[in-house]
């Protein structure tokens, strides 16, 4: 089992509250809970209010579509079949544009936004980021990771990335691979984790179909943004509470968001 265990302890001490956006993903809230994390749930009033950098210092979004997140209901193509099953009241509606301002002020301010798997293009569309999803619209006969280990090299040298090896498996299930480009002067941004080259190197245990259109592209870059960061974590970190070698990128966004600079 992984464990970070170099860090200083005041870091875990500062972090005063992790939270998710909604409760989507209890492999989530298990592996948190387990490590000692504070949890709060937040709801969309809750967001749309605002006023959150004044008690948080990480939100994050747990793996869930960014039309589910925006608008309450999952996108549908037309001719679709339009059914689907009602979320419960306090997230009835998404967060909207209310939603959306309130969390770029969250992060503006000094706080840290992290983005899991499907969360990510909701967040990319939000956000004023040098980063786009290449996948996003790529049809199913294009592409298709039902739920495999790829390969991914890791930064050595970014705080996210603190005390994992050079080389790991990520558990992917969606359509996300990041193309990226380097910023202007007002913010930084990290890759934090890159596919291989050769389209032969990507799958390590599985199924996948399409693998040459991840090639060269990132699984996970960080960026400034204001005073704060938004982290993008392109896979499951947690999954279902197994996913233990890649626990760290999340623990370590959470100490990256109580580290002084």
């Amino acid at each position: 089992m992984t464990r970070i265990t170099r860090f200083d302890e005041e870091l875990l001490a500062k972090a005063r509250q992790f939270l998710e956006a909604a409760d989507a993903n209890p492999g989530s809230r298990a592996v948190l809970e387990q490590y000692g994390f504070n949890l709060v749930t937040l709801d969309n009033a809750t967001i749309q209010k605002g006023g959150l950098r004044t008690r948080f210092d990480a939100i994050v979004l747990p793996d869930v579509a960014k039309e589910l997140i925006a608008t309450g209901k999952p996108k549908r193509d037309e001719g679709a079949m339009t059914y689907f099953v009602e979320l419960p009241p306090e997230y009835k509606g998404g967060l909207g544009e209310d939603g959306a301002k309130s969390l770029r002020a969250f992060v503006e301010a000094g706080g840290t936004l992290v983005a899991l798997s499907a969360a990510c293009d909701y967040v990319i569309d939000q956000f004023n980021l040098p980063v786009v999803n290449t996948l996003a619209k790529t049809r199913p006969e294009d592409f298709g990771c039902p739920g495999s280990l790829l390969r991914a090299s890791v930064r050595p040298d970014h705080p996210v990335t603190y005390g994992l090896p050079a080389e790991m498996a990520l558990f992917v299930d969606k359509p996300i691979a990041f193309q990226t480009t380097p910023p202007g002067n007002e913010l930084d941004r990290w890759v934090l984790a890159t596919y291989p080259g050769d389209a032969h190197d990507v799958l390590m245990s599985g199924w996948i179909h399409g693998e040459e259109r991840i090639t060269h592209r990132a699984a996970a870059v960080a960026a400034s943004f204001g005073k704060g960061r938004v982290v993008l974590l392109g896979f499951r970190p947690q999954h279902r509470a197994q996913t233990n070698a890649t626990f760290p990128f999340v623990f370590n966004a959470l100490y990256w968001s109580v580290a002084k600079d």
